[in-house]
């Protein structure tokens, strides 16, 4: 249980820190690689590999163009890419890419909720 809140926590701020670094002009490729080295740090030293590469993927998530974005996109976009990780832990194994598909598929996944539910209303 504890590792699940942690991974879904993981997801979901690595996403939020990389788009509001991004909303202080930095650009989305240093935001991601800030985010990614204090996600690597916390993961080394509470001794944790998946919170490391959560928050790293979490990251990719929040590259999210900052013109198209908003925060509550980017925060449920982190929460799937966590969701996502812990189904896929022993799917792919040891290939190159995981962490990029699973950013790709939960923004596309968060995308398309946003835009359905801005179409119902």
């Amino acid at each position: 249980m504890y590792q699940t809140l942690l991974i879904l926590l993981g997801g979901t701020l690595g996403a939020l820190a990389t788009f509001v670094l991004q909303k202080f002009e930095l650009s989305a490729v240093v935001a991601s690689c800030i985010v990614g080295l204090v996600g690597a740090m916390l993961g080394h030293f509470l001794k944790n590999e998946h919170l490391a590469l959560i928050i790293f993927a979490g990251s990719f998530v929040g590259m999210t163009s900052t013109g198209l974005g908003s925060y509550p996109l980017v925060g449920l976009g982190g929460l799937v890419a966590g969701l996502i990780y812990l189904f896929s832990l022993d799917v792919f194994a040891g290939f190159g890419g995981r962490l990029g598909t699973i950013a790709f598929l939960s923004t596309l996944a968060s995308w398309a909720v946003f835009t359905g539910v801005s179409k119902l209303m």
